[in-house]
């Protein structure tokens, strides 16, 4: 899943079992462009083992500060969540967020 979310949706994604990336974006940002060119070079991979959701921190400030107060973290803006099994396994942010991170975590 690559386009924006219901807080509902997210809600529903983040009480089950199953990995969830969340991808916390703006669309301002270059770091935050280039941060998100570099998760989507993998981007058959993570479709393939995980649930994707990206957020627009501008757009979606409700569906943000949801994902603030439901995983207990601070925001950022690049921000990247990996979530596997109700628990949040790593955040990254800025020039953190890397590919192979991501695969590390998959």
């Amino acid at each position: 899943m690559w386009s924006n979310t219901s807080l509902e949706t997210v809600e529903e994604i983040l009480t089950g079992d199953a990995p969830v990336l969340i991808f916390k974006h703006s669309y301002r940002c270059s770091i935050s462009s280039m941060a998100l060119g570099r998760i989507e070079k993998i981007r058959d991979i993570i479709d393939a083992k995980t649930t994707f959701i990206l957020v627009d921190v501008i757009n979606q400030r409700d569906l943000s500060q949801k994902i603030e107060k439901k995983l207990v973290i601070t925001h950022a803006s690049p921000q990247l969540i990996f979530v596997k099994n109700n628990i949040v396994q790593f955040v990254d942010s800025h020039m953190n967020i890397k590919a192979s991170k991501v695969l590390d975590h998959l």
